[in-house]
């Protein structure tokens, strides 16, 4: 059963927290998993860091050169400082819950931060959710100083924090235009002054290098986002919407996932209580937003991210102040209990017998460490070499496996479609009369009007779990002649 405030010390959230971390570490390690694809292309953007990337702004990219520089390239360098990212965000949604509420209700919403379904699989990963999920709820620490204190230091670190959100993924403009919302509807007056003005100024003022590196290259970030969120095709309607959601109940976890439903059915009197009020403020408008995206097209359920933690710590004083410990001790047990599976799912399957790359969450990140090392051979044996692959996924792959021999490299793209980051980066005009080693998973484009001569040399297997593999095909083309 839970007890009070005074039996949970800091120390305690501390020992957690680093239990955390340390799982996660471990996690890693034993599914014996390389980078996702899009862990992958971040980590190329980290070599060569810009004010923005064809796909997202630029601070998953800086995430990575700062942790790699600490920690190394390997994949536990790569990962660890998003992986502390969450753990920094449960003593934010710690420091939030302490100022509304009270310490046993700050204790225990960090440490639903920690274990929600959630963030217990983004932990594992790096996303641009990390530094969104932190500067957003560090946004809302200093917003909240700031309705309280009025204090201009604090209207310009929420301008400072909203800013870096903005650096990190565009969807921190939901945090902006709530907050301005808020004060329209609750504080009025404070739109009369010029604190919440300057803060929003100074956030897109934090922006603007990304939005001048947008202009430069003809709005490619900004023009990928509205594509996936406004021009998107997909089937869209009753079914992804009612996928979406399902997907955000799980990802809360059963019980407390179930509860933010009561908590959010009890219409005008949570409302009128101001706590609750500011913190369902910074919830429920994302997931309603994205909510629309997946009923117009489709959405993913790491989307609403933020808003999950806002929300936990709201789920947990609701249940503290009714009393309800034991409903909230089973909750955050489910949780555990919930990630727990997730994080070792592929054992639980060897061990029932049931190894299978079709029920292995983790397949993606699986085989490509083993492609690596068998084109090691192959580059050494052509020297000069151009690594050339016709979609980001190989590209982004291979440069990261490839990484100690760093082979110059560049994108398949006779027609110019810069439909990637590396088609938009790289230009394979540059090697002319080089040679190249083209590395497929797909049927091999039509090589004769570019190179001199072309031959297949190599079919790689990477294995996934059970007995399936996928095969690369290797082609060695002679002289690159351009198109």
């Amino acid at each position: 059963m839970l007890s009070g405030a005074t039996q949970h010390p800091l120390r305690l959230l501390a020992i957690i927290s680093l239990a955390v971390f340390i799982w996660r570490l471990v996690v890693v390690q034993a599914l014996g998993i390389t980078l996702y694809i899009d862990e992958a292309q971040y980590w190329t953007w980290a070599q060569d860091l810009e004010w923005g990337y064809f796909s997202k702004p630029p601070g998953v990219a800086l995430l990575i050169a700062a942790s790699t520089a600490l920690f190394g390239d390997g994949i536990l360098g790569v990962k660890a400082l998003a992986m502390l990212c969450y753990i920094a965000s449960a003593w934010l949604v710690r420091a939030i819950a302490l100022r509304l509420f009270d310490a046993e209700t700050a204790f225990w919403s960090a440490i639903a931060m920690l274990t929600l379904p959630m963030f217990g699989w983004l932990g594992l990963f790096v996303s641009t959710d990390a530094l969104l999920t932190l500067f957003w709820l560090a946004a809302l620490l200093a917003f909240q100083r700031a309705l309280k204190g009025d204090a201009w230091r604090d209207w310009l670190a929420v301008g400072l924090l909203c800013g870096l959100g903005l650096l990190s993924k565009y969807t921190m403009i939901a945090w902006l235009l709530a907050a301005l919302l808020y004060l329209a509807v609750f504080d009025r007056a404070r739109l009369r002054g010029a604190k919440p003005w300057a803060a929003a100024l100074l956030a897109l003022l934090v922006l603007s290098p990304n939005l001048i590196w947008n202009v430069v290259n003809d709005f490619p970030t900004l023009r990928h986002t509205a594509e996936i969120t406004v021009a998107k095709r997909a089937a869209g309607g009753l079914a992804s919407l009612g996928e979406f959601l399902a997907a955000q109940w799980i990802a809360f976890g059963p019980v407390l996932g179930s509860v933010c439903l009561l908590l959010l059915a009890g219409g005008r009197a949570i409302w009128r209580e101001p706590r609750y009020r500011l913190l369902l403020w910074f919830a429920l408008p994302l997931w309603i937003v994205v909510s629309v995206q997946a009923f117009k097209t489709s959405a993913n359920a790491n989307w609403a991210a933020p808003a999950f933690a806002p929300a936990a710590i709201a789920v947990v004083a609701w249940l503290l102040q009714r009393q309800w410990r034991q409903l909230l001790a089973a909750g955050l047990a489910l949780n555990l209990l919930l990630v727990g599976v997730v994080y070792h799912w592929p054992q639980l399957l060897a061990l029932a017998g049931a190894e299978s790359a079709r029920l292995d969450p983790y397949a993606r990140a699986r085989g490509w460490d083993q492609v690596g090392r068998q084109l090691q051979p192959l580059f050494a044996a052509h020297p000069g070499a151009v690594l050339v692959a016709d979609n980001r996924t190989v590209m982004a792959h291979l440069l990261y496996e490839l990484r100690e021999l760093d082979p110059p490299a560049a994108s398949w793209d006779p027609q110019r479609s810069k439909a990637d980051h590396y088609k938009l980066s790289t230009d394979l005009n540059r090697y002319k009369g080089r040679d190249l080693i083209f590395v497929t998973r797909e049927t091999p484009p039509d090589f004769a009007p570019h190179v001199e001569a072309s031959a297949r040399i190599a079919t790689l297997k990477a294995p996934l779990a059970g007995s399936r593999s996928f095969d690369v095909q290797v082609y060695l083309l002679r002289e690159f002649k351009g198109y």
